[in-house]
C-alpha cells in the first residue's frame, strides 16, 4: 500500500489560476493560457511526488541505525513491544513520529501483527517488511538468534543503500535533464510571446495544432524519460503476503 502524495485541491486550484493570469492577463495571450494553466496545474503534483520520494528514502536510509537500537534493546532483556516503543523516545528523529504512533496503538490494545503491518505501510519500503518478518517470526518461534539475524540484515542494508546512492548520483541527472528538457521550450515561447508578431502566428489554426502537439510530446518525453532514471524497486513480498 503505497501512501498518497496527491496535494490538496486548493493548492491545484490556485496554480492554476496563477498559470492563467500569467497566460491571460500578463501576457494577454489565449494562445499561451491553456498550455501554461496544465503546466501551473502539474507543479503541485510534481512538488509533492519529489516529496514524498525524499521523506522514503530518508526513512529507508535510517534503517541501519534502527536495528541499532533494537538489537541493543534485545540484548539487554526488552521485549519487542518494548523496543518498538523505546523507538519513539530514542530512535532517529524522522521516524519518532511513527513509532510514538505505534506506541499509542500498544497502548490501546493492538496486536503485534497490526503494528508490523502499520509499520511495513508507513515506512513504505522493503527493508521495513524484511524487519518486521524476522521480528514478528521471532516473536512466534521465540528465537534467540534474532539479534544475529538484524546484525546479518543490518550489514546488509548499509550495503545496498551504499550502492543505491550511487546508482541515484549517477542517474539523478536524468530527471533533472527531463524536467529542464520539458520547460525550456515553453519558456521560450512565453519569452517570445512578448512580439506581437508570435502571439499572431500561433493564434492561427496551425499555430494552436503546434501547440497542443508540442504540449502532448512535452509530457510523454518527461514521463518517459523519469521512467529511464528511476531505480528499480524490489517487490513488497511481504506486505503483499498480508493482505
Amino acid at each position: 500500500m503505497k501512501k498518497s502524495w496527491t496535494p490538496k485541491k486548493e493548492k491545484i486550484v490556485a496554480a492554476a489560476l496563477g498559470g492563467f493570469i500569467v497566460g491571460r492577463v500578463v501576457l494577454g495571450s489565449n494562445v499561451l493560457t491553456i498550455p501554461l494553466i496544465l503546466f501551473a496545474a502539474a507543479l503541485p503534483y510534481l512538488i509533492a511526488k519529489r516529496r514524498a520520494e525524499k521523506r522514503e528514502t530518508e526513512l529507508a536510509a535510517l534503517w541501519p541505525e534502527i536495528l541499532d537500537h533494537i538489537i541493543s534493546g534485545l540484548r539487554s532483556g526488552l521485549s519487542i513491544a518494548e523496543t518498538l516503543v523505546g523507538l519513539a523516545n530514542r530512535g532517529p528523529e524522522l521516524s519518532r513520529s511513527i513509532f510514538k504512533e505505534c506506541q499509542t496503538k500498544l497502548a490501546a490494545g493492538a496486536e503485534l501483527t497490526a503494528i508490523f503491518t502499520f509499520i511495513k505501510v508507513e515506512f513504505n519500503d522493503p527493508v521495513a517488511d524484511q524487519v518486521c518478518e524476522v521480528l514478528d517470526f521471532a516473536r512466534g518461534a521465540g528465537s534467540r538468534d534474532t539479534a544475529i539475524t538484524l546484525r546479518t540484515l543490518g550489514d546488509f542494508i548499509r550495503s545496498d543503500i551504499a550502492v543505491r546512492g550511487e546508482i541515484q548520483a549517477k542517474l539523478g541527472w536524468i530527471k533533472n535533464s527531463a524536467l529542464v528538457a520539458a520547460l525550456a521550450p515553453w519558456i521560450l515561447l512565453v519569452i517570445l510571446s512578448s512580439q506581437p508578431s508570435t502571439l499572431q502566428a500561433f493564434s492561427t489554426g496551425a499555430g494552436m495544432f503546434i501547440i497542443f502537439i508540442g504540449l502532448a510530446l512535452s509530457v510523454i518525453a518527461y514521463i518517459w524519460m523519469s521512467r529511464v532514471g528511476r531505480i528499480r524497486t524490489l517487490p513488497r513480498i511481504f506486505l503483499e503476503a498480508h493482505r
